[in-house]
């Protein structure tokens, strides 16, 4: 391509260069032929002017000598004659040249000529008379007016010789100016166009120069690029972590690198110029003969070759380094073979990896296999099984053949492979762990599943190695936290708005009972004071529900027959489900008692009755039944509750059942299904605080249109406990005169409080603060019966109030009060639970029986 474009620019040099010498030399021949046309147009003109001029000079000459002659011819002085002869060689020098003369004007002058001779025969002849002495015929001479005659002829003849040069005279002039003009403007355009070449022809040159700096430029940071890739190259052949050998065309070697002297044993120096088979001695290593010389090979094929397997290095001194090694021809410039670059590395630390990784394969098979958790692999292309240990076959119930024709779609459900198929879309790169899956067994049960995933190859496949771990009954225990959880936090809303609610509805309640027993039984102000009472008395029943719930009320538990509370709760059934429901008790025999408040586990039977009516709007059986459980450890875990003996008390309908969303959340507090006005969603959540705050649990099985099943399990009671007291108020001796020291921070209910125990005939001294109560109770001149105390006092609480009186007072009767049951005295277990107790709100009844129980 240099080559072509060179001989381009030469011929195109060559072109331009004869092209002006062409131009020159026209320049120079057309300017001489101009310049000989111009001088013969000159020369003639001038000819042409000098006839003019020598015929009109010739005349005048004439005129002067004819003039002399005939002045002489008259007065015969010879003075006259001076002017005549002065003119006479001026004549003959002027008819000389008028003779010489050539060209179209030539016969014309020889006619002038010879008309001048035959007047200057005229003149000396009357001259010669004259001289004679004949001065008549001289006069004569004069007289007969032939001088005048033959000078008018020559007058017209010279001015016939003018009118007839002049036109050639300007002919000839007009030609010169025009070849001189011709002559001028070839030069100029020769001039120009050798100007024009000229400036080309630098530009041209200032090109060539440019480029020919700018190619030397280019050949200098090509050579130094070339120095500092030779540099580089050679720097990198010493320093790559391969052994490298090259060689020329021959096989000899050229150059050695570091590592390639450190496996051969030659030196660079030592091995420069050797054939290559003297350097590299390598040898088969199952047949032991010398390896294929890789070198002669390149040479002869121009390809690369390798790398060859199996190939033992032979070193210098003697040692055996199994290698791999590759060759490649190196070309020159013109692309020929200029010899051969050798490349073998080392790899008795890669056979012995890979007898490692064999070693590990092995390792893998038996981990794999007898791993306890499924695990299996899949193609990430089609999502097909490879392979499965026992664990997955187990699991899953498939055999080992029915999952290798399986794909992991196989294992979802339907409605889940969409996700599997975005989740799989992009084949992961990283380990990683992820979930929860559904996946579902050969029984179509489904389970959920966490995945740890590698990636690995598989049989020359891009592959994920799964191990997935079975969390179905973990997610369960985390539901049944959940729900506790969100339970607790609605229980502590319930606890810390029921100490002030029920402090109000106790004063309400209060305060409209002692003003309805004020008044006559026709009074028309009872109606609205009964409303007032049903709606207080209905407000305490949801506040006890919400405490039942959240377990944050104060139970009174005794050793009791669930059977008992069946038996005694059954009329009221009867009335509250109505004729179209049956009842059906299941008893059981030999039923182990359990340790629970009887009324809260009459609120149970109660509850789950209404809610069974509920569910049969168009009637149905509800089946009360009583058995004994031994609850193993692991059915234990799966109900979040401890192994032991339970007594369990179900009740069944045959109403429309629930689904699996309702069943979720039927303990929540506020959930209902019921239409707005039939329920407050707060019936079951009061069971399972009750079960939940006795130490049982509860099992809830249902089926859409099967009904539902609902299982109170109470732990059995290991021993004897004194059972509450249950006084009948009619068979308590009035204790009137008693002194009852009533201590409550909120001074309405306090007042309240007071009224009803004075107007019962007690003696009563207030104190609002614990200090206050103390310094009464110190005082030993006040005879105290009993201490009624709240339990949640400004400065202390009153089960350490009670404590610091009991020290002073030992035989003093303690009654405790609260709306609020969420302190932590009466969570903890050796709080006294035979004390007497009263929830607020309260009546004026309720509150004289259990102080005439308190101070029995």
């Amino acid at each position: 391509m240099d080559r072509l474009r060179r001989k381009n620019l030469l011929a195109s040099h060559n072109l331009w260069l004869t092209v002006a010498i062409t131009i020159v030399i026209a320049i120079a021949v057309y300017s001489k032929m101009d310049a000989e046309a111009f001088r013969e147009a000159a020369d003639r003109a001038t000819r042409s002017r000098a006839v003019m001029e020598t015929s009109q000079r010739l005349f005048s000459l004439l005129r002067d000598a004819d003039s002399g002659h005939r002045s002489y011819l008259l007065t015969g002085d010879s003075r006259y004659l001076a002017a005549y002869n002065g003119t006479l060689p001026k004549l003959q020098d002027a008819m000389r040249d008028l003779t010489g003369a050539t060209g179209p004007a030539a016969p014309e002058l020889t006619r002038f000529a010879a008309i001048i001779h035959a007047k200057l025969d005229e003149l000396a002849q009357g001259i010669r008379i004259r001289q004679q002495g004949d001065a008549a015929a001289a006069m004569e001479i004069v007289r007969s007016d032939r001088g005048r005659q033959s000078m008018d002829e020559l007058r017209a003849f010279s001015a016939q010789i003018v009118q007839n040069e002049y036109p050639r005279l300007e002919g000839w002039r007009a030609s010169a100016m025009h070849h001189g003009y011709q002559t001028r403007v070839l030069v100029q355009v020769g001039a120009l166009g050798l100007a024009l070449m000229l400036f080309f022809a630098n530009r041209r040159i200032n090109h060539l120069l440019h480029s020919q700096q700018k190619l030397i430029e280019d050949l200098d940071a090509s050579r130094e690029r070339e120095s500092r890739d030779r540099a580089a190259l050679a720097t990198t052949l010493r320093s790559i972590g391969d052994a490298v050998i090259t060689t020329d065309g021959q096989g000899r070697v050229q150059f050695v690198n570091a590592v390639a002297e450190a496996l051969t044993g030659w030196t660079a120096g030592d091995a420069e110029g050797r054939p290559l088979p003297d350097v590299f001695r390598a040898e088969d290593e199952a047949t032991r003969r010398p390896a294929e010389d890789l070198t002669a090979r390149v040479l002869r094929e121009g390809a690369l070759v390798g790398p060859a397997n199996h190939t033992i290095l032979v070193a210098r001194d003697g040692r055996e380094i199994p290698i791999d090694d590759s060759a490649a021809p190196i070309h020159d410039e013109q692309g020929n073979i200029a010899g051969v670059v050798l490349v073998f590395r080392d790899v008795t630390l890669r056979r012995r990896a890979q007898r490692h990784l064999e070693d590990s394969e092995s390792r893998y098979r038996l981990l794999f296999e007898s791993n306890p958790s499924p695990m299996w692999v899949y193609d990430t292309a089609t999502l097909a099984f490879l392979a499965v240990n026992a664990a997955a076959t187990a699991h899953y119930g498939y055999s080992r053949e029915e999952f290798l024709s399986m794909t992991l779609r196989d294992i979802r459900p339907p409605e889940d492979v969409p996700a599997l198929i975005a989740d799989t879309h992009i084949p992961t790169t990283e380990a990683h762990t992820d979930g929860p899956w559904r996946h579902r067994k050969k029984d179509g049960s489904v389970i959920f599943v966490e995945i740890t995933a590698h990636p690995i190859c598989f049989g020359g496949a891009n592959a994920v190695l799964v191990m997935a771990t079975d969390i179905t009954e973990r997610r369960g225990l985390e539901e049944q936290l959940r729900q506790a959880q969100k339970l607790e936090a609605v229980g502590q809303l319930a606890g810390g708005i029921a100490h002030d609610f029920n402090n109000l509805l106790t004063v309400i309640e209060g305060y409209a009972e002692m003003i309805r027993a004020d008044q006559a039984a026709d009074d028309p102000q009872r109606e609205p004071l009964d409303e007032i009472l049903v709606a207080a008395q209905r407000a305490a029943s949801l506040t006890r529900q919400l405490l039942a719930f959240s377990r944050r009320q104060v139970l009174q538990p005794v050793r009791l027959s669930l059977n008992a509370n069946v038996a005694s709760t059954q009329r009221m059934l009867s009335r509250l489900l109505g004729e179209d429901i049956q009842i059906k008790i299941q008893a059981a025999e030999n039923l182990w008692d359990v340790w629970a408040d009887p009324g809260q586990i009459d609120q149970i039977i109660l509850n789950l009755a209404v809610n069974a009516r509920d569910a049969m709007q168009r009637g149905g059986t509800l089946t009360i039944e009583t058995s004994n459980l031994e609850l193993s450890e692991s059915e234990a875990r799966k109900l979040d509750t401890t192994p032991g003996q339970y007594t369990s008390l179900s009740l069944s309908d045959t109403g429309h059942g629930m689904d699996e969303e309702t069943r979720r959340h039927i303990f929540e507090p506020f959930f209902t299904t019921k239409e707005v006005g039939r329920g407050t969603g707060l019936g079951l959540s009061t069971v399972w605080g009750i079960v939940k705050q006795s130490g049982g649990f509860i099992r809830v099985t249902s089926e859409p249109g099967k009904g539902s099943r609902f299982a109170i399990c109470l732990p059995r009671a290991a021993g004897r406990a004194a059972a509450a007291p249950h006084p009948d108020s009619a068979g308590v001796p009035q204790a009137a005169g008693a002194t009852i020291l009533l201590l409550e921070d909120d001074t309405t209910v306090q007042h309240l409080v007071s009224t009803m125990l004075k107007s019962a005939g007690y003696r009563v001294l207030p104190a609002s603060t614990p200090s206050e109560a103390l310094t009464i109770c110190a005082n030993f001149t006040v005879h105290i019966d009993l201490l009624l105390t709240d339990m949640v006092l400004p400065e202390d609480d009153g089960a350490s109030v009670a404590e610091q009186a009991v020290v002073l007072r030992p035989s003093l009767k303690i009654m405790f009060m609260s709306g609020y049951t969420e302190h932590p005295v009466l969570q903890r277990p050796s709080f006294n639970r035979s004390v007497p107790f009263l929830q607020k709100p309260f009546t004026k009844a309720q509150l004289t029986s259990k102080v005439r129980e308190a101070l029995q």
